[in-house]
Order: structure tokens, then C-alpha cells, then sequence
């Protein structure tokens, strides 16, 4: 981890407000583990003041690296508009990733959204490793604008399994309703296959996908999404509920947790326990 200033060398939009940065200068960046992030900052003055946490989508040896956003506050609307050239600070790489692809689980990586990133770089380390065939992608979004880099995805080797809610492309439906069938799949197929999920998205997909996992008892990895002021530990703005202890913070025990670590809230219309 450390401070570097970088240089954004490509800045591509995608539609529906998605765009992918390409930074030069991002050396430090070289041994990111898939679910690490980075605190950003554009060259934009006092407003707005704090640095925002970025998901890393992919990294490459020479200093490049390549981060996936949507224009949805002013942050992030200011760097949709940054041109080549710009100068970015960053800290980093921050946090904790998801486990190694083995050749002994098969990964189902769940995605919701612009969660995609860490999901992408797990099966871009999964590809690098010959273990692309040990990872399938789950990939949600409102429409079919909402589901990006999909070409790069194929590139990987991957066929993704794509749900839409309002079933403009894929299965039709919430990508937990996707996962859930996979699983059904797998299990008539090949009872004996050691699955894990891998998720990031918004919360509320984050607490479904828990839920899911828990009753098939299906090792499950979230990478949750928190708004923070510093990334390190310091602010204590990110807190979440645990079991092993009464917080745990997601930019520096997580963004990626166990499940089974966090206190998952029960599922809308019953109380703690499952009772209706």
C-alpha cells in the first residue's frame, strides 16, 4: 500500500452511464489480489474533498491498470468527463481479496451491477492460472444496458450466465434467481463438485446470495460495497456487524468477508430465526 499520483491514458465510455478508466503510472499496483481496491481522487480541487474506494478491474505488469465505474454522484460524474492526460492520486492497493481459484471448487462469481470488477479480475487470475474452466460468471442487472464488458468476458473463455429483472437479455428475473438454478444444476449433475461463491453487488443482493448458500452449505465470499472516508481503518465510517467480534470494517478486514462471518439480516417478511 501507498500514495502514487497516476495518469489516466484511456477513458472509454460504455453506454448507460458505465465507463472504464485505463490508468498508466500504477507499478504499485502490480501484485493486486481480485477484490482489493484503491482510494482515488481526481485532480478537481476541494469539491468534492474525499477520495472515493474503486474496485480494481484488471492490472497488468507494465503499470496499467483498469477500473470499471458509472456516473452516479459527482465523483464519479467528474471522472466519466476526465480526459487523457488527467491526473489521478491514488492509495493503494487497500483491503482484503477473495481466495485463489483451485482446481479442486468450482467458483460461481455473482455479480449485480457495477460489482462486476473484482468478479472480472478473480477470472482473469483464474484464466492466467488454466483454471477458467473452474469459474462461471452470474451476472444481473436491471437491462441489458446494465451489463457491460461482456465480449471481454467471453475473451476469458467465460460463457456468462445473464439475468436481467426486466428480461431484456439472459434469464429473466433477479440474478439471485440465477445463482440458485446453477446450484440446482450443479448438484443433479455433479453431487460430489465442491462449489463457492463469490459475489459483489448491491447489499441487499450481497444479503440474498448469503441466504442462498447458507442452507446448501456452499462456502460463500462477499465483497460488499460501503461508502468510506480513508480506506485504512482510521475513520471507522464502514463498520459491519460480526460474529466473531461485534465489527468488522470493510476496508480493512474486508471488502471481503465470509459470509457466514457477518450478521445477515433476515429476509424480508421474516424475523431472525426464519420463522414467517
Amino acid at each position: 500500500m501507498r500514495y502514487f499520483d497516476a495518469r489516466i491514458i484511456e477513458n472509454r465510455a460504455l453506454g448507460n452511464g458505465y465507463f472504464v478508466l485505463r490508468l498508466g503510472g500504477c507499478e504499485s499496483l502490480a501484485g493486486s489480489r481480485p477484490g482489493q481496491f484503491m482510494m482515488l481522487r481526481g485532480d478537481w480541487g476541494r469539491d468534492p474533498l474525499l477520495p472515493r474506494p474503486m474496485s480494481l478491474l484488471s492490472v497488468a505488469p507494465e503499470g496499467r491498470a483498469d477500473l470499471l465505474a458509472r456516473a452516479v454522484g459527482q465523483g464519479t460524474r467528474l471522472l466519466e468527463s476526465a480526459l487523457p492526460g488527467t491526473r489521478v492520486s491514488i492509495l493503494g492497493p487497500l483491503g482484503n481479496g477473495f481466495p485463489e481459484p483451485t482446481q479442486a471448487t468450482l467458483d460461481l462469481l455473482v455479480a449485480g451491477g457495477v460489482g462486476m470488477p473484482p468478479l472480472f479480475m478473480q477470472a482473469e487470475h483464474a484464466a492466467h492460472r488454466g483454471l477458467i474452466d473452474r469459474c462461471e460468471m452470474i451476472y444481473g442487472g436491471r437491462t441489458a444496458r446494465d451489463l457491460v464488458l461482456l465480449a471481454e468476458m467471453r475473451g476469458l473463455g467465460l460463457a456468462p450466465c445473464l439475468a436481467t429483472e426486466d428480461g431484456s437479455v439472459g434469464r429473466r428475473g433477479r440474478v439471485t434467481a440465477a445463482l440458485e438454478a446453477r446450484i440446482e444444476h450443479h448438484r443433479a449433475a455433479t453431487p460430489d463438485r465442491r462449489l463457492r461463491i463469490m459475489a459483489c453487488g448491491p447489499r441487499e443482493m450481497l444479503w440474498a446470495v448469503a441466504r442462498i448458500a447458507e442452507p446448501h452449505a456452499i462456502e460463500c465470499y462477499l465483497s460488499v460495497e460501503e461508502q468510506m472516508a480513508c480506506g485504512i481503518g482510521v475513520c471507522l465510517g464502514c463498520a459491519m456487524p460480526a460474529r466473531s467480534r461485534p465489527f468488522r470494517y470493510a476496508c480493512s478486514d474486508g471488502p471481503v468477508f465470509l459470509a457466514s462471518d457477518l450478521v445477515i439480516p433476515p429476509a424480508p417478511g421474516q424475523v431472525a430465526g426464519g420463522a414467517p
